[in-house]
């Protein structure tokens, strides 16, 4: 798809625009915490931070929250989680077993991938690289993995409290022009089963935002959701943005890592990784997202240095340190 080459100075003056009003203020502070409002929720505070001056000079943090009151919960949370985390990949959106058509098909070319694109319950096409990006994260963390078949709503929703939970697949969120419906409802990741959703009763093949916000992550370090607008929702002034990041807020994950906009697939497989990489390396969690920026930013691949592969990442929550001992 045809990229602006002049983003990444639009993502300059959107920054100045924020940040400037606040300078005089933040004096020697090192670490600015910011719970966006309204459309501000939009902002990729990646693209700001990694060319904005002034904060790279005075050596400023930003640290992403959904209220001040996650400053409170993030001092009282010091348990460390030792229970297993759970790695979800590459769905069988037809519930058959396509593993090996999966893998042939994992070759890179310029076609992009959508991570969900325009939902109308029509067939979901399959996502290669997720195959791949399960298999070498859940070996990373030692964590379970669940695909192709196993990787159901269902199954997801019997999990209680892994120390961290990625799911890779397609994601989506539904605006309501009535503004009536709710959005929990309209906010979704798609699992198993899904270009089959009236076949099966107890499963549609979609795991909601109102799902999310009754499984049990109490105690979870890390959700990822590896999919296409997974922070996307419904934006409420004064009340932030109702999806998948406040439904993951709401079961008790002490932080997510969702993406802004639509993402590639194969990219996106090659970020993750190396998320986990850093984090492994003994990075807290904005430590290890900004390395894996910066290695995006000066990649091999010309197109990839483009805001777009790497900008739409945004953690919000808990930044420290997961213990992997």
């Amino acid at each position: 798809i045809p990229l602006k080459e002049n983003v990444q100075n639009l993502w300059n003056e959107i920054g100045e625009l924020l940040l400037k009003p606040i300078n005089e203020h933040i004096k020697n502070s090192n670490t600015i915490f910011i719970t966006p409002d309204s459309e501000i929720n939009r902002i990729s505070f990646s693209a700001i931070s990694s060319e904005n001056k002034f904060l790279m000079d005075n050596k400023i943090n930003i640290r992403l929250l959904t209220s001040g009151r996650d400053l409170i919960s993030l001092t009282n949370s010091k348990k460390n989680n030792l229970n297993k985390s759970l790695v979800v990949a590459n769905p069988s959106f037809d519930l058959y077993k396509v593993k090996d058509e999966i893998i042939n098909k994992r070759v890179f070319t310029n076609n992009f991938q959508r991570r969900s694109s325009d939902f109308t319950f029509e067939k979901f096409k399959p996502l290669p690289w997720t195959d791949l990006e399960g298999e070498e994260i859940s070996n990373l963390i030692s964590a379970n993995l669940i695909k192709e078949d196993d990787a159901t709503s269902l199954n997801i929703q019997s999990i209680k409290s892994p120390k961290i939970l990625h799911i890779a697949s397609h994601a989506k969120f539904l605006p309501d022009k009535s503004d009536k419906g709710n959005p929990l409802l309209r906010s979704f990741i798609v699992l198993a089963g899904a270009n089959n959703y009236l076949l099966n009763p107890n499963d549609d093949g979609y795991l909601t935002a109102y799902e999310v916000s009754k499984l049990d992550l109490k105690g979870t370090e890390l959700v990822v959701i590896s999919g296409c607008d997974s922070s996307r929702g419904d934006i409420k002034s004064g009340e932030g943005v109702y999806g998948l990041k406040r439904a993951i807020q709401v079961a008790g994950s002490k932080s997510s890592l969702l993406s802004l906009w639509q993402i590639d697939d194969r990219a996106t497989s090659v970020f993750m990784k190396s998320f986990y990489k850093n984090l492994l390396k003994g990075m807290d969690k904005y430590e290890a997202l900004n390395a894996t920026i910066n290695e995006f930013k000066n990649s091999p691949i010309p197109i990839w240095r483009h805001p777009f592969y790497w900008a739409g990442f945004q953690l919000s929550g808990d930044w420290r340190k997961i213990n992997f001992d």
